[in-house]
């Protein structure tokens, strides 16, 4: 009975401190190609801030934390990076200078279905900016560590889809100049 008592703490203590990680981000060949269709000029992006400066995990449930390195506005600011590299449209030096702010993000985990949710406003120094909502929707589980994978597992595909809203957005080229 006590070994039975010992391994159930064990399992619990070893369960308690898990967390799911995001994989790193992967840019969307679709982003890169919609980038160049704007033929902005190479633009510096500045550091993106947030409502919630550096925060880099929500919890999922009662399943652990999802994480994100280094947090979530620098993993999005960075995204962003990656598309307008890969589109020829990155220059850390250019006159034109575009920042975000991570103004809300959050995520649901439900049995049926879930979804990742962000409010980001991109702005220009010449104050001109304009607020993306965006929603990724995902699949959900009754099971609670299922269910946080896929949160984990949707982050990069929902932040390829605010990226890919922020582009396509007509304001967005307007800031670009």
């Amino acid at each position: 009975m006590k070994s039975v008592i010992a391994i159930s703490l064990l399992a619990i203590t070893a369960l308690s401190g898990c967390a799911y990680k995001a994989s790193p981000y992967g840019v969307s060949p679709a982003n890169v190609n919609a980038i160049k269709a704007t033929g902005i000029k190479p633009v510096a992006v500045l550091p993106f801030t947030a409502t919630k400066p550096g925060a880099a995990s929500i919890t999922c449930r009662a399943a652990g934390p999802v994480r994100v390195v280094p947090s979530f506005e620098r993993y999005i600011e960075g995204a962003l990076i990656d598309e307008l590299k890969l589109a020829s449209a990155y220059d850390p030096a250019s006159d034109i200078k575009i920042s975000g702010k991570l103004e809300q993000i959050d995520f649901s985990s439900g049995m049926s279905d879930g979804a990742w949710m962000f409010v980001l406003t991109i702005s220009n120094a010449k104050n001109a900016s304009f607020t993306v909502n965006s929603k990724w929707p995902f699949s959900g589980s009754f099971v609670a560590d299922k269910a946080c994978q896929e949160v984990a597992q949707a982050f990069g595909p929902s932040v390829q889809n605010l990226i890919k809203e922020v582009i396509q957005d007509p304001r967005f080229k307007q800031l670009a100049q």
